[in-house]
C-alpha cells in the first residue's frame, strides 16, 4: 500500500511538471473575393431599377452579410456601362471592381400609336402616342419623330410615321395611321311616285349615283321611273340609290319604296 501511494505521488509531481496546452479550435480562412463576379454583365433597359447578382465559387453573395459596396451603386435604371468596387465582410475578404452594362431598348419592343382621323377637308395633325413596358415616353427625351414622316395630311388615305429612340432607346419604329373617308352625310334620296321622278341631293365630290331596283319591270334612267307593261297599280318597288365612294367620301346607300300608279 505504501509503495502504491509512493507511485502515485510521482505520477502526480511529473504530471504537474508538464505544461498544460489549450487547443483551441481554428476558425475557417475566410474567402477573398477576387474571384468574384457577375452572374450577368449585359442587362437591357426595362423602365425599372436592376442589378446583378455577384458570386464566388458559384455562390451568390448576400449584400450587407457577404460584402458591401466600396464605390459605385449596384442598382441602377438608366442604359449604360457601371463600375462597382465590393469589399468582403464576414466570411469573405479582399475588394474587386466589377463592371456591367445595361443596353438601350430597342425601338421595336416600345407600343406606338397615331390617331386616326376623318376626312374634314382641312389639312390635320396626327397624335402619336408611344409607351414602354406600360409608361409612357416623352418626346424628345425617349423619342423623336423622323422628318420624313407625315404627321399632318388633308385627303383621306394611309400614312406612316417613323419613331426614332433615344435616350434609353435605340432604332426605329415605323407605324401608320389613317385619315378615314368622310360619311355622305347630308345626302337625301326622294322619290315622286307621282311624277315618276326620283333625285339625290347633298351629294358631296360630285359623287355618282347608280339606281336599281327590285323589280325587272320596273328601271330608273336619267331620274325617271320607268314602268314597263304588266305591272299593277299599287305595287310597291323598293329603288336603290347607290352614292359610289370618291377619293375622301364613302359610298352610300339609300332605299325608297316607289308605290306604282
Amino acid at each position: 500500500m505504501r509503495k502504491f501511494k509512493k507511485a502515485l505521488a510521482v505520477a502526480l509531481s511529473v504530471a504537474m511538471m508538464v505544461p498544460t496546452v489549450a487547443f483551441a479550435a481554428e476558425s475557417p480562412a475566410k474567402v477573398d473575393v477576387n474571384g468574384a463576379k457577375f452572374n450577368k454583365t449585359t442587362l437591357t433597359y426595362t423602365a425599372k431599377a436592376q442589378k446583378p447578382s455577384i458570386t464566388v465559387n458559384g455562390k451568390t453573395l448576400v449584400y450587407g452579410k457577404d460584402f458591401t459596396v466600396k464605390s459605385g451603386r449596384l442598382t441602377q435604371k438608366a442604359a449604360g456601362t457601371y463600375k462597382v468596387t465590393i469589399a468582403g465582410i464576414g466570411s469573405y475578404t479582399g475588394t474587386k471592381t466589377l463592371t456591367y452594362t445595361i443596353k438601350k431598348a430597342a425601338q421595336s419592343s416600345v407600343k406606338a400609336v397615331a390617331t386616326a382621323k376623318t376626312y374634314n377637308g382641312k389639312k390635320q395633325m396626327t397624335s402619336v402616342k408611344v409607351s414602354f413596358n406600360g409608361v409612357a415616353l416623352k418626346k424628345g427625351v425617349d423619342y423623336t419623330i423622323a422628318k420624313s414622316s407625315v404627321v399632318k395630311a388633308t385627303n383621306a388615305g394611309k400614312y406612316t410615321v417613323k419613331v426614332v429612340g433615344k435616350g434609353n432607346f435605340t432604332g426605329t419604329k415605323t407605324i401608320t395611321y389613317t385619315i378615314k373617308k368622310a360619311a355622305q352625310s347630308k345626302a337625301k334620296f326622294a322619290v315622286n311616285s307621282a311624277k315618276k321622278k326620283v333625285a339625290v341631293s347633298g351629294i358631296k365630290a360630285k359623287a355618282k349615283v347608280t339606281y336599281t331596283t327590285n323589280n325587272k319591270k320596273v328601271s330608273v334612267k336619267n331620274g325617271k321611273i320607268i314602268v314597263k307593261k304588266g305591272v299593277k297599280k299599287g305595287t310597291k318597288v323598293t329603288i336603290t340609290a347607290k352614292i359610289a365612294s370618291t377619293k375622301n367620301y364613302a359610298a352610300k346607300t339609300i332605299k325608297k319604296t316607289y308605290v306604282v300608279k
